[in-house]
């Protein structure tokens, strides 16, 4: 039974899984390409650059990802991310997901490094907002009593050394209880070229998906359909 649950919930993270965005207009940088010079290099390109009339519309209105030409992969152009309830079986592949990397993380933190947090009003604060936020769907943000808004955004600073940064911190902030649940996690992105590469199998990238991250192409502004959809 608890197998048969567990494969049946990672097959439907692998159907509903994020797509890279391919489309044209795109561009995602090289390693090679990340450094200042080349991105002032390429800003400065694309305001000097006259672009033809059919390019600036597809890099303003891309359809996004084309799900239809994958795999074993759901065609709605709406995906269940962007829905007010995900599928059963993919509500349980997101707990398995997060909850297993979370504990993973924690084990590898305890025992091969350390990290501290500071329990004062701040982060009190922190988690008063993440509980309290939790459950509210409307579109415009509520406020406490004592006037913060309870969706926030939530901005981590690292040194950036590996793509683990994000959700080791993420992972170790949150007590383990509120941490192994998807409904307390927020939403991440991580670009498409490492996370959600061709090379890498479905079943990965429907686990990278479940643990509720989304690809990015980096290069490709703020309009990316798959964020706005989002």
């Amino acid at each position: 039974g608890t197998l048969t649950v567990f494969c049946a919930s990672m097959s439907s993270a692998w159907y509903y899984r994020p797509v890279a965005d391919d489309s044209p207009g795109y561009t995602s940088y090289d390693d090679d390409d990340c450094n200042e010079h080349h991105l002032h290099q390429r800003q400065r390109r694309r305001r000097t650059t006259p672009q033809p009339d059919h390019l600036e519309k597809q890099m303003s209105t891309s359809l996004g990802p084309d799900r239809t030409t994958q795999t074993f992969c759901s065609p709605h152009t709406s995906p269940p991310w962007s829905r007010p309830h995900a599928p059963l079986l993919l509500s349980w592949a997101r707990g398995i997901s997060i909850g297993a990397t979370t504990l993973a993380i924690r084990l590898f933190m305890n025992t091969y490094g350390t990290y501290d947090i500071v329990d004062d009003e701040h982060y009190r604060f922190f988690l008063e907002t993440v509980i309290s936020g939790v459950g509210n769907n409307n579109s415009s943000s509520t406020h406490n009593n004592n006037g913060s808004q309870h969706h926030q955004g939530l901005i981590t600073v690292s040194n950036h050394r590996s793509l683990f940064d994000d959700p080791g911190v993420l992972s170790c902030l949150l007590p383990l209880p509120l941490a192994i649940q998807p409904k307390f996690n927020r939403w991440g992105i991580c670009s498409q070229e490492y996370c959600f590469n061709d090379a890498l199998p479905g079943l990965v990238k429907g686990y990278i998906g479940a643990g509720q991250v989304l690809p990015i192409c980096r290069g490709g502004g703020i309009n990316q359909k798959l964020l706005l959809d989002f």
